[in-house]
C-alpha cells in the first residue's frame, strides 16, 4: 500500500517567530498583541472569503488583517510599515527539527506533500530558501479550488492531486482547525503540538494522533496506517 503525507507549511514546518521579531523592529513594545491580533484576523478573513466564496490570494488576507491589528492597536499602518511586515513572511526558516524530520521520511520512501493556503509561488519560494524544498513531492496550493482551509473542498483538491484515496494521506499540521477539516474529509491526520499550552478543540472528531515533537512523524506514522488496516 502506498501512503503519504501532506503538510501544513506556516507554523507546522516553517516558524512564523521572525515575523515577530521585525514586528518589534516595526511597532516596538506593541509587537505581541498586533502579531496575536493579525494571525488571528488573518485566519478569520480567509474563513470568512470561504463562506463568502469570495476567494483571493491568502496573502490579501494576511496584508487586510495587519492593516485591522494596527489600527486595533492605535498604531498607524504606514505604507512602508505594512510592506516590511509582509517582507518577513517571505524571509522565515524551517522549524530546526524539521530537515532531519523530513529526511527520515524520504528515507522511508513516503511521498510527502506541501499543502498550504498560500499561493504555489510563495510556498516553493519559501521552501526552497528553507532548504526543504526537494523533499517534496509537489506543493498543493488552495488557490486551485479558490477556496481556504477547512473547506471540504481543498481536501478533496488534495486527494485528487496526489492520487490517493483518504485513508492512504496523512495531514500534519499544528493548526486544529485544519486537523479537523481533513479529519472531516475522511484523511488520516496528526496534531502537531508545537506549543504544549496549546488545546485542541473539545470536538466529537480528534486526531488520529498528537505529535510533542516533528521527530515523531516518522516513528509514529505508521501506528496511523495500522488503525486504517485494521
Amino acid at each position: 500500500m502506498n501512503n503519504a503525507v501532506a503538510f501544513d507549511i506556516y507554523g507546522t514546518l516553517i516558524d512564523t517567530q521572525a515575523v515577530l521579531a521585525r514586528l518589534t523592529d516595526l511597532v516596538g513594545d506593541k509587537a505581541q498583541a498586533i502579531s496575536q491580533s493579525w494571525r488571528q484576523k488573518q485566519l478569520e478573513y480567509s474563513f470568512r472569503r470561504g463562506l463568502m466564496r469570495d476567494y483571493c490570494d491568502f496573502s490579501v488576507c494576511t496584508r487586510q488583517a495587519l492593516i485591522f491589528a494596527c489600527r486595533e492597536h492605535a498604531v498607524e499602518a504606514r505604507e512602508e510599515m505594512v510592506e516590511l511586515a509582509m517582507q518577513a513572511y517571505a524571509e522565515l526558516d524551517a522549524f530546526a527539527d524539521v530537515p532531519a524530520g523530513l529526511e527520515a521520511l524520504h528515507k522511508q520512501g513516503m511521498h510527502l506533500y506541501a499543502f498550504s493556503n498560500g499561493s504555489r509561488t510563495a510556498v516553493e519560494r519559501l521552501l526552497g530558501r528553507a532548504g526543504i524544498g526537494h523533499y517534496f513531492t509537489a506543493v498543493i496550493s488552495v488557490e486551485d479550488v479558490r477556496s481556504f482551509k477547512p473547506n471540504p473542498d481543498v481536501y478533496a483538491h488534495l486527494l485528487r492531486s496526489c492520487g490517493l484515496p483518504a485513508a492512504q494521506l496523512c495531514l500534519v499540521s499544528s493548526n486544529p482547525f485544519d486537523v479537523l477539516g481533513a479529519a472531516h474529509a475522511g484523511l488520516r491526520s496528526a496534531w502537531l503540538r508545537r506549543d504544549p499550552a496549546s488545546q485542541f478543540d473539545p470536538w466529537e472528531t480528534q486526531p488520529d494522533i498528537t505529535l510533542e515533537r516533528f521527530s515523531d512523524v516518522a516513528s509514529r506514522l505508521p501506528e496511523i496506517y495500522r488503525q486504517t488496516m485494521a
